[in-house]
């Protein structure tokens, strides 16, 4: 039976009932008469070589309430971005292809660069960002939503329960989080399970559990998901994280940019299988420890800047905390893969938690030999300010590309 269980903060809308899609796409259609909807799919060429992404394509082909789809292409050469272009044609919507690698972009990279933005490392990060940009850029689309390109088992239904909440004009949602369950025969989603909440909660018991900022973040069912959506007037105003921690800093701008009120996190499907990344202890610099690092900074450096002290005694705490949440978030887990029947390794589990406490280690020694980190990338209204003519020459490079 599915819950309708409310946290104290972020309103949750869980799937259920099997809701026929078409009836939630014809209210949508409606909405996007006047609350114009456009879709950013950032991914790599190598996605296009996978059947994820051509399952991704034949499932927009049903979608009739996107506007515009804007698919922000990286490391492709040029025989390639025309290979993408020839897939994307069969989309009846209006589609864009952003080539990040191509002279014109890459021309517009080097303008911001010399300009002082911080857009030197490549990475889904960069490519979102000039993505948005290009969407902001035209005034038309109330609403931009975001998802990555390697959900094996896409469906469309995705898509429109995630736009749902903030183009509804009976709903006052400004940013909706996607979320899902990560299993097949067994548990996945370990950043999320084993590293994410174990620390945010540990961070919690050491800072208060009346900090407001962490609340927020322990809010969501599934934080780091890579599905969202928000209204334009939010995505003017937000910066982007070019490093792993884009989803945690996301979260982190959209609290500083509006109200908890205007949040939201929706069901988007019920188990999300997509390609599985590597977790060694032997290579900190890749994998599932640099994500868990990255996030781990990201969450370092946030506190931060709200006045947290943090010093050795303070990592100490962290690191034994840390390891007090996450062992009893393995048992847990072992818990309800018992009742579930799914396989379940708690050895591998605790080893596990035993490499993410690494990434604390190595997230504070970075932190503290460089507190300020890889800046985030500027909102586009300070872009606006600093080049008002930038907005015109994204829009014409987009066109002479895709002409």
């Amino acid at each position: 039976m599915p819950d309708f269980y409310q946290n104290r903060l972020i309103t949750t809308l869980q799937k259920l009932k099997d809701r026929p899609v078409d009836d939630i796409e014809d209210e949508i259609v409606k909405f996007s008469r006047r609350r114009k909807i456009a879709l950013l799919l950032p991914a790599l060429y190598s996605e296009f070589e996978k059947p994820a992404m051509h399952k991704i394509i034949e499932e927009l082909k049903k979608v009739s309430f996107i506007e515009t789809v804007v698919l922000s292409l990286d490391q492709a050469n040029e025989a390639q971005f025309r290979k993408v272009r020839e897939y994307m044609s069969v989309l009846p919507q209006n589609v864009k292809i952003l080539w990040n690698h191509g002279e014109r972009i890459q021309n517009l990279y080097t303008e911001l660069i010399d300009e002082g933005f911080p857009l030197n490392i490549p990475g889904k990060g960069r490519v979102v960002w000039m993505g948005m940009g290009y969407l902001l850029a035209d005034s038309k689309h109330y609403a931009i939503a975001l998802h990555d390109c390697d959900i094996v088992n896409y469906k469309r239904e995705l898509l429109a329960r995630l736009v749902y909440p903030v183009v509804h004009r009976g709903l006052n949602f400004e940013f909706n989080k996607g979320y899902y369950a990560r299993v097949t025969d067994r548990l996945y989603g370990r950043v999320m399970r084993l590293f994410y909440t174990p620390i945010i909660r540990a961070l919690k018991k050491i800072i208060g559990f009346d900090n407001k900022f962490l609340d927020y973040m322990d809010g969501f069912r599934y934080a780091l998901s890579g599905e969202f959506a928000l209204i334009r007037e939010l995505a003017t105003g937000i910066r982007i994280s070019p490093t792993w921690g884009l989803e945690v800093s996301l979260l982190s701008e959209v609290y500083q940019n509006t109200s908890i009120k205007r949040i939201s996190q929706t069901e988007v499907m019920e188990t999300y299988e997509h390609k599985h990344s590597e977790l060694s202890k032997d290579d900190p610099n890749s994998g599932l420890l640099r994500m868990a690092t990255d996030i781990a900074k990201t969450l370092f450096r946030i506190l931060a800047q709200d006045g947290i002290t943090m010093s050795e005694a303070f990592f100490k705490t962290l690191l034994a905390t840390y390891f007090q949440e996450a062992r009893g978030a393995v048992e847990s887990y072992n818990a309800l893969a018992l009742l579930n029947g799914l396989h379940f390794d708690r050895h591998k589990e605790i080893r596990s938690v035993e490499t993410f406490a690494l990434a604390i280690e190595n997230a504070k020694k970075e932190y503290m030999e460089n507190p300020i980190g890889v800046r985030l990338i500027s909102p586009w209204a300070r872009v606006d300010s600093a080049l008002p003519n930038f907005a015109e020459k994204l829009i014409e490079c987009v066109e002479a590309d895709n002409s």
